[in-house]
């Protein structure tokens, strides 16, 4: 995703179905993350989204949380 040359590159992490440890977002302009919804909807735990919300933070990218 890095080497593509486009204007805005993002990340979209939903379903959020586990912790992402080791996040790099270098040459990342947005993330996006969500649960899963519906029935039989797996289920999310709050502490991985912070996580990537607080990488976000210290590294000056928009976070944006849906459901």
């Amino acid at each position: 995703l890095r080497e593509i040359n486009a204007q805005v590159k993002f990340i979209s992490v939903e379903p959020l179905i586990g912790p992402l440890p080791g996040l790099k977002l270098d040459g990342i302009n947005w993330v996006i993350v969500g649960g899963e919804s519906g029935p039989g909807a797996r289920p999310m735990q709050e502490t991985w989204a912070r996580d990537i919300r607080d990488v976000c933070l210290a590294s000056g990218v928009p976070f944006f949380f849906k459901q």
